[in-house]
């Protein structure tokens, strides 16, 4: 059975769609903590699940040294982080998640006053291929 979660920015102006996720996860690497303030929860999706239903006029992108960053130019809201093959979509803004985290990337760099919880293997930089 397909799953499909909606999000939304925080102006709601842009809206969208993500169909069968893949797996809930968290990036501490320092782009990441200067893009949200934090940690970014995020949905790892295939490109071609993720569909805009509103909005998508308003969405930037911002070229980091990583991947490009996708956001709300009208309330600023991060939105997905473009993987090639995947997006990794801002965990946050879909109301209706229901997913456990399964991973945490780039613990290496976490602030000294972050503390993980939880289960989910937690790997230095990226897991193994």
């Amino acid at each position: 059975m397909s799953e499909t979660l909606k999000g939304a920015c925080l102006c709601g102006q842009v809206e969208y769609e993500v169909r069968d996720p893949e797996a809930l996860g968290y990036c501490h690497c320092t782009r990441c903590q200067r893009w949200t303030g934090s940690n970014l929860a995020g949905v790892v999706v295939a490109r071609e699940n993720f569909t805009f239903t509103s909005g998508e006029e308003l969405v930037h992108t911002y070229e980091s040294e990583f991947a490009p960053r996708n956001f709300c130019s009208n309330c600023g809201s991060s939105i997905y982080d473009d993987l090639g093959d995947k997006f990794f979509v801002a965990a946050g803004l879909m109301r209706e998640l229901d997913l456990e985290p399964s991973f945490h990337l780039q613990v290496a760099y976490k602030p000294s006053w972050e503390v993980i919880g939880g289960d989910a293997p937690q790997f230095a930089e990226n897991p193994p291929a």
